[in-house]
């Protein structure tokens, strides 16, 4: 009984009628031309500058302290004359950055790989408009609220299997016994309740996959929305192949400062006046404009996005996306010292393999681990042989066959393809000098 009511409550917060209205007015975004998007997102950040600088204690200081005041930033082309804040600053001063109402917050966790934790404040209307930018892309693609969904993302904990809200028609089943053992039932669950729609981590629904494949059985999925994690070629592949379905990528950060849609051309569009981004070779400066009371503003995203060519536009302005490759420390570095950040195209068209991780200790060790079916032959290892030497040369590495329970995965249940333990030593180590 505690549950239900729980589940009606949040029903009632999060589809209230402000939601319906923010809904509304993001879609109508969507028909404005790039310049008029362009004005009201200049307009929404200058506004924001000025209230923070008079009323956040860290924004004040920041910007005395680099001898800068509101009435010198007169465009979103002067951007780069403000500093650029970390995840270390937001750790340090999450309390002074704050300045909203304590009684009107709730708290959202980032975790990175130095397991450094950032914990943001989000308002009610930032949690609104959140809900509002992500529906209206689903609506998009033919799912609307109300209509049913499975979602497949960490939401239950380990001692819950399955969760059903009859008040939005979602269901929710554990990323956390994913599992062969499982693997029918799952598919039963699916199959019974007809989705139109699943909302997964990546990574567990290519497990899904996985397992249906073993089991030689399909299902039929109108749309799959993706999220969280970096979505591989050779995993949306699969996935559509099995499920039958499209899958619409969502690339986003637990501080939500930058979110990117997949369109029906793949490829991904900024958001409209939800954040500020320039686009660096090996990271993103990310303003967020939908949550006034903790303002990130050109704030450091290790990400990597390989973006259209434009070069009409600034690096600041609006430019479409053309692939998400992931965190910067995804990548592996040779001993050449080359930073190779697509290995996934190493692992397309080998069906049989059913999880794949590359795993580096230091230059000259990388261990490609993977999971395989029984049906798993030679020539696809020969294959993967040849595809890994097209993406990183002559470079030593070995292919170690596992079980799927050695899969490195967070504490949360996400995947990473590449594993980077140079980078967790580096970023470790910052973390304790700048601590």
């Amino acid at each position: 009984m505690k549950t239900f009511f729980k589940l009606f409550f949040e029903k009632q917060l999060r589809y209230s009628p402000f939601f319906y209205k923010r809904l509304k007015a993001v879609q109508e975004l969507e028909k404005l031309d790039k310049s008029k998007i362009e004005s009201l997102q200049e307009e929404k950040f200058l506004k924001l500058l000025n209230r923070l600088y008079h009323q956040s204690p860290f924004y004040a200081s920041l910007y005395k302290k680099h001898h800068i005041k509101p009435d010198q930033i007169k465009s979103i082309r002067d951007l780069p004359l403000l500093p650029v804040i970390t995840k270390h600053d937001v750790v340090k001063h999450r309390e002074s950055i704050f300045i909203g109402s304590k009684l009107n917050r709730t708290t959202s966790n980032s975790s990175g790989t130095s397991g450094l934790t950032v914990r943001v404040y989000r308002d009610y209307q930032s949690v609104i408009e959140e809900g509002a930018y992500q529906w209206a892309h689903r609506i998009k693609f033919g799912h609307h609220p109300g209509m049913k969904t499975v979602v497949l993302r960490g939401n239950l904990n380990m001692r819950e299997k399955e969760r059903y809200d009859p008040f939005t028609k979602t269901l929710y089943l554990s990323s956390y016994h994913l599992n062969m053992e499982n693997a029918e039932w799952y598919y039963q669950r699916i199959k019974d309740f007809a989705p139109n729609a699943i909302l997964a981590y990546p990574s567990s629904v290519e497990s899904l996959a996985n397992f249906f494949t073993v089991l030689n059985k399909r299902l039929a999925v109108p749309v799959i929305f993706t999220s969280s994690e970096t979505l591989y070629s050779y995993q949306r592949e699969k996935i559509e192949k099995i499920f039958q379905s499209r899958i619409i990528d969502w690339y986003g950060n637990s501080e939500r400062t930058i979110a990117l849609k997949e369109e029906k051309d793949g490829l991904y569009d900024q958001v409209p006046l939800y954040s500020i981004n320039e686009f660096e070779q090996d990271h993103i400066i990310t303003t967020n404009l939908t949550n006034a009371s903790f303002p990130l503003i050109r704030y450091k995203v290790d990400d990597v996005i390989e973006l259209q060519e434009d070069h009409t536009q600034p690096h600041y302005l609006a430019r479409r996306v053309k692939r998400i490759q992931g965190r910067a420390d995804d990548v592996l570095i040779l001993p050449d010292g080359r930073r190779v950040g697509m290995i996934c195209n190493a692992f397309d068209g080998i069906d049989h393999i059913l999880l794949s991780q590359v795993v580096q200790e230091n230059p000259d060790a990388i261990d490609i681990n993977l999971v395989v079916a029984d049906e798993y032959s030679q020539d696809e290892e020969q294959l993967l042989h040849k595809q890994l030497e097209d993406n990183i040369g002559d470079v030593s590495y070995k292919i170690r066959y596992i079980d799927e329970e050695q899969i490195i995965k967070s504490k949360n249940g996400k995947f990473k393809l590449v594993v980077n333990k140079m980078q967790e030593d580096d970023e470790h180590l910052q973390t304790q000098v700048l601590d």
